[in-house]
Formats: structure tokens, C-alpha cells, sequence
């Protein structure tokens, strides 16, 4: 799912390297990292448990054009070398835009190709896409080999849907930045193609490509994180009176003496108030926690800032290591930064979440509206791949 980094004007493209053990992802991800001018790129992060082990790495590509005014960031990960734990795989596809299968062109490797092949089209399907829903291409790679397969065979038995293909070399660097060059722009015409960037100068947040009508996300993207609404204000309307009149006094005859009377007053009459509206919450939202969420909407309307900051971090940090322990995963994967950038996340959102909470001062109000949407996006993508995995 791509994202939109409203302060830095950024679109996040997260895209994954999939493809057999031992087939030159690793060393596709590591030729792209080294083509990248150092201020541009992150350091690539590898996270291993004692079987599985997770590449990542993120970079804004000079080359590319902006996008209806914000700059493109990409998200690239691969699960490396021979994969025990499919939950691993399920992980890191989860939130991708984007894929890139690097198959080996090794007649030997054919197998484990088709094999990984399959299993990348059941793992999208448990995530409710397709291969066809989600820009792809290949990489047919190790052409350096002597007695590789032809381009011709190689397109026959993996490439049914007919996406671009390109011979490469992860060893020397051939093809890798073509191939990744298409998979950008094969992902941004998907967003134009169903409308995912908005029709002004800003991207939009949007659904995941299989979202289904009505679901979790779709009713996130409809609420208003707004606490108050404005009322019109209605001025009052007074109706005056009618005036007693005094005729005027006979002729040659002296005043009666004067009497007080009370003076007419014009009746206000203040307007009914409102009905009471229902006191709008999202806490129904959550399938576990709502009463935590209640308690931080609280916060917010009572404008305690500081105490919804740190009950957002909280909730978030307990919801993604809950995802880690569902996942599967050990050591240092069980981790929520490293939960939260798998998911597609923003992955300066939860350090950012984490210096607020731990700040001493006074809070804007607009930080604790912030913490409190990250949390609504965590709750949305974390329940989402718990019903993947089952």
C-alpha cells in the first residue's frame, strides 16, 4: 500500500524481491543499494532469526519524476537465501505495491523457480489478490552462466501473464536498475490507472489494490478525525410588543398624576438546544482495545495531549509485537519497528510516535490527532494480516 509522508511531500512504494533461495535476490537489492548516491539512500537493514532472514532498505530515486507534486521513496525487501517459514514470506508481501521475481536461469533451478512461483501467487491470494492485481516483471538473472536456459524457454515456462522481462547479471550489475526502473513506472501507471494518486496537486491516501467494498480501511478513509464539528451559529429574533399609546390630555385639564407601570419588555425567547448528538467515537473500530481507544479519544477531547501521545504509543507498540508473536517470528524479528516497516508502514512513523511521548513539554494538539491516526492504520493493516494468516 503506498503512503503519503505529508511533511516531506513523499510517496512510499513499498516493492518486493521475491523469487528462489539462492537465485540473486540479495545481490540485487545490494547492486541497487550501491548505485544509490549515499545521501539518498538508508542503510540496508538485515533481520535474522537462527532459520529466516529479512533485507530492507529504502531510497528516493534521483531519477524519478514526482508524482502530482510529492517525490517518489521506495521500500525495497527481500527474504534472502532459502525460506523456512512461509509466515516470513506473508510478511514481508504484506502491503506491497509492486514485485520483482528473480528467477535462476539455471536449467537445475527451473523447479525451484516454478515452485517459488506458485507459492508467491498462494500468498497473494491469502491476501486476497492476484498476480494480475499487482504490477510485476522479471528478472531472469545469472546470464553470465555458461549453459543457462533461453530467454525464449525461460518466458514460456513462468511468464503466462506476459509482464516485461529483463536478462540480468546480479553478479555484475546488468539489467538490475532497467528491471527495477520498469517495476517503478509499471506501479505508478497502476495508480493513475485506478485513480490511487487523487485528481489535484497532492496523492492521496488510499486502499490497498484488493480492498473489498465496505471493509475496515475503506471506513477509516470515510471518518474525520475531526472532535468537533461547526455548528452555525443562529442569532436570535426578537418580536416586539405592541406599544400602549397615552391620548393626550383634555383641553384646560391638568394631568392625571402619574402612575408606574411597569415598561413593556420585548420577550426573548432563547432557542431550543440541539439535541444531544451521539458522542462520536472510532473505538468500535478495534476489535481488541476498545476501551483503551475510548480512553485516549478522551484524552484528546479534554485536551490532554501528552496523555493521548503516550497511550497511542503504547497501544501501538503492544498491537505489533502481538503481531510478531502471531506471526511467528524470533529473535530479533520479534520486534515493532521491524513489524511496522514489513507492514508498509512509514518507517519514521513509530520513532517519531516514540519522541513524542518521551518529550517533556507541551504537546500541540495536532501531535495527539497524529499518534491517534497511527494507531487507527496499525489496528487497520495488523487486523488485516491476522486474517491472512489465519
Amino acid at each position: 500500500m503506498a503512503q503519503v509522508n505529508p511533511l516531506t511531500r513523499e510517496l512510499l512504494i513499498k516493492l518486493v524481491y521475491y523469487g528462489p533461495g539462492l537465485g540473486g535476490k540479495t545481490t540485487s537489492l545490494q547492486r541497487i543499494h550501491a548505485s544509490s548516491p549515499p545521501e539518498t539512500r538508508g542503510q540496508i537493514v538485515s533481520l535474522a532469526t537462527p532459520v529466516d532472514r529479512t533485507l530492507y532498505f529504502d531510497f528516493l530515486p534521483l531519477r524519478t519524476d514526482s508524482i502530482r507534486g510529492h517525490h517518489v521513496r521506495l521500500q525495497l525487501f527481500t527474504v534472502p537465501g532459502q525460506v523456512y517459514f512461509n509466515a516470513t514470506r506473508k510478511l514481508v508481501l504484506t502491503g506491497a505495491d509492486g514485485v520483482c521475481f528473480v528467477a535462476d536461469s539455471q536449467r537445475a533451478r527451473m523447479d525451484a523457480n516454478l515452485e517459488s512461483f506458485e507459492n508467491l501467487a498462494e500468498n497473494l491470494e491469502a491476501q486476497g489478490r492476484t498476480l494480475s492485481d499487482i504490477p510485476l516483471v522479471f528478472q531472469f538473472n545469472k546470464r553470465d552462466l555458461p549453459g543457462v536456459m533461453s530467454i525464449e524457454e525461460m518466458d514460456a515456462e513462468l511468464n503466462a501473464l506476459g509482464v516485461p522481462v529483463f536478462p540480468t547479471s546480479a553478479a555484475t550489475g546488468e539489467g538490475v536498475l532497467e528491471a527495477l526502473d520498469a517495476l517503478v513506472q509499471a506501479v505508478i501507471e497502476d495508480f493513475e490507472r485506478k485513480k490511487m494518486l487523487g485528481t489535484q496537486g497532492t496523492a492521496a491516501r488510499t486502499p490497498e489494490f484488493s480492498r473489498a467494498k465496505g471493509g475496515l480501511e475503506d471506513e477509516l478513509g470515510r471518518v474525520s478525525l475531526e472532535l468537533t464539528s461547526p455548528v452555525d451559529d443562529q442569532a436570535d429574533t426578537l418580536e416586539d410588543e405592541e406599544r400602549a399609546t397615552i391620548p393626550p390630555a383634555p383641553a384646560f385639564r391638568p394631568p392625571p398624576p402619574p402612575t408606574v407601570r411597569p415598561v413593556p419588555t420585548s420577550a426573548r425567547t432563547a432557542p431550543p438546544a440541539p439535541p444531544a448528538a451521539p458522542k462520536f467515537s472510532l473505538s468500535g473500530l478495534f476489535p481488541r482495545g476498545g476501551a483503551e481507544a475510548r480512553e485516549i479519544e478522551a484524552h484528546l477531547a479534554e485536551g490532554r495531549t501528552k496523555e493521548a501521545v503516550v497511550a497511542s504509543e503504547a497501544f501501538v507498540t503492544r498491537i505489533l509485537m502481538d503481531l510478531a508473536e502471531r506471526a511467528g517470528m524470533e529473535g530479533a524479528l520479534r520486534s515493532p519497528a521491524f513489524a511496522a516497516t514489513l507492514l508498509g508502514l512509514d518507517p519514521t512513523a513509530l520513532p517519531r510516535l516514540r519522541k513524542r511521548a518521551a518529550t517533556d513539554g507541551e504537546l500541540d494538539p495536532k501531535e495527539g490527532l497524529a499518534a491517534y491516526a497511527l494507531l487507527l492504520e496499525v489496528v487497520t493493516k495488523v487486523e488485516r494480516f491476522n486474517q491472512q494468516i489465519g
